[in-house]
């Protein structure tokens, strides 16, 4: 259809990503449930607060999914493209809708940390292409902690918003990062 909507998004995973079975189609994909914050500045507590929350499922259809399940995890800060639908559902005793993007782009929101990225693809039972390197420096979890020669990074300390309070450790994470 040419004249769908389209969304832009970013928020927060809500829980894990999940694996489904199209009801029709029988083929895999994936949820990825986030919420999508509203925050403003309050003059008079002055701090940022947040007035609502929206909660989005963003739904990945074939290798996209199966990266998308290998890719997040509750908690990581995420920003989609795609387009939305308005999903309307009842029960006996209830009704209500959700609102659904089917993405056509999906990542790491990288204003709000580090990622790192691999080439290759992954299956929905997480086998991965012969273009995968495991190296060290390609790990998606071992990445982060080594630098160029090998050597493992210095602890950087971060709060419990996951910020790097140090501004020296901040502009060395910058700079590896670039």
């Amino acid at each position: 259809m040419m004249n769908e909507p389209t969304i832009t998004v970013s928020g927060n995973v809500t829980r894990d990503p999940e694996r489904r079975v199209g009801k029709e189609s029988g083929n895999d994909f994936a949820v990825v449930p986030i919420a999508v914050n509203r925050r403003k500045f309050d003059r008079t507590q002055e701090a940022w607060v947040t007035s609502d929350t929206t909660y989005v499922d963003l739904l990945a259809f074939g290798p996209k999914g199966a990266t998308a399940l290998a890719s997040f995890k509750k908690g990581d800060p995420v920003i989609a493209h795609g387009r939305v639908t308005l999903h309307e559902w009842q029960t006996e005793s209830s009704a209500g809708a959700r609102l659904v993007v089917d993405v056509d782009s999906l990542g790491h929101d990288v204003s709000l940390g580090v990622s790192r990225f691999s080439k290759g693809w992954v299956s929905y039972d997480g086998d991965r292409s012969a273009d995968y390197d495991p190296s060290p420096q390609n790990d998606l979890v071992g990445a982060v902690d080594r630098r160029a020669d090998g050597e493992p990074e210095p602890d950087i300390a971060v709060d419990e918003d996951g910020v790097v309070q140090d501004d020296q450790q901040a502009d060395a994470a910058l700079a590896r990062s670039a």
